[in-house]
């Protein structure tokens, strides 16, 4: 940025969002059974975001606006359900694409912790828009036949074979029929590993990436946080479960109860030379419409 540049990231309202994410993290996230806190995720992430290292619904904007357009001109879609949010980026995606329409929209958010609740909720407050929170554990049931729209992002990967037709089925239970899921999601063909991570040079790679980005912004609040641990702690503690076969993540959206109206590849351009499981720059990404029949 230049000297005599007056607009720093310390302006950004992503950058306040990140602080109010990570305070709210010490508190709010869930300890699993292994009393695990899940606040080294959610109290960097939206600090990671602004530096770019992790992949967002922003990545593939276009393919969720052009389902947004079409929901906007259909009075049949009122009910959303957004399944799993690490941030605001999905609530504000649908915000700002529906909100020059007059649409009446109602925004469920569900996820197992309450951080990423709260943190859609507060963005809700501050653009003057009401969102549910749901917190429970996705698998343990969502209302039936509750919603018009589903839209997440990367979520399958949270969820291992054995437990992946659950969550469509729970994803199929909560649709009306002609419901519609709207997803991304990336597919690791033949991967070799039961679980995703990063390996030792990628962690390496990520942290130097971040120190970095954080060189340009010397003397704003983000010295006030230690990012780089965060990226580091972020990038050791990262797991996902790989989908493995497109034809079978295709089968398998079929067999639970889903037309396929749209499935088709599309690779992601991110920060260049850095990867990791969870970075932007990657292939494999399938853009996916479903319909409830």
């Amino acid at each position: 940025m230049p000297a005599n540049a007056t607009h720093t990231i310390d302006d950004e309202p992503r950058l306040r969002a990140a602080k109010f994410a990570h305070e709210l993290a010490q508190t709010h996230c869930l300890h699993d059974q292994n009393s695990q806190s899940c606040a080294w995720y959610h109290g960097s992430w939206q600090f990671l975001r602004l530096l770019d290292l992790v992949s967002t619904p922003a990545a593939h904007a276009a393919h969720y606006q052009s389902q947004l357009e079409s929901i906007s001109q259909d009075p049949g879609f009122k009910n959303i359900l957004i399944s799993g949010s690490a941030d605001f980026s999905m609530v504000k995606t649908i915000h700002e694409s529906l909100s020059h329409s007059g649409k009446e929209i109602r925004m469920t958010v569900a996820d197992i912790c309450a951080t990423p609740l709260k943190v859609c909720e507060h963005y809700g407050a501050e653009v003057g828009i009401k969102i549910t929170p749901l917190q429970q554990d996705i698998l343990e049931g969502l209302p039936p036949a509750s919603f018009d729209a589903i839209f997440t992002h990367s979520f399958m990967g949270y969820f291992d074979d054995s437990t992946r037709p659950a969550l469509i089925r729970q994803w199929a239970h909560a649709l009306r029929k002609g419901g519609r899921l709207v997803t991304v999601q990336r597919v690791r063909d033949n991967y070799h590993d039961d679980i995703v991570r990063f390996g030792a040079g990628e962690i390496e790679n990520f942290v130097a990436r971040a120190d970095s980005m954080l060189q340009e912004h010397r003397g704003t609040s983000l010295a006030d946080f230690d990012i780089v641990t965060m990226a580091r702690t972020f990038a050791r503690n990262f797991r996902n479960f790989p989908v493995r076969s497109a034809s079978q993540l295709h089968a398998m959206l079929e067999d639970e109860g889903f037309e396929l109206t749209l499935f088709e590849q599309k690779n992601t351009i991110g920060t260049e030379g850095v990867t990791g499981p969870s970075v932007p720059n990657a292939t494999g990404f399938y853009l996916i419409v479903a319909e409830r029949i």
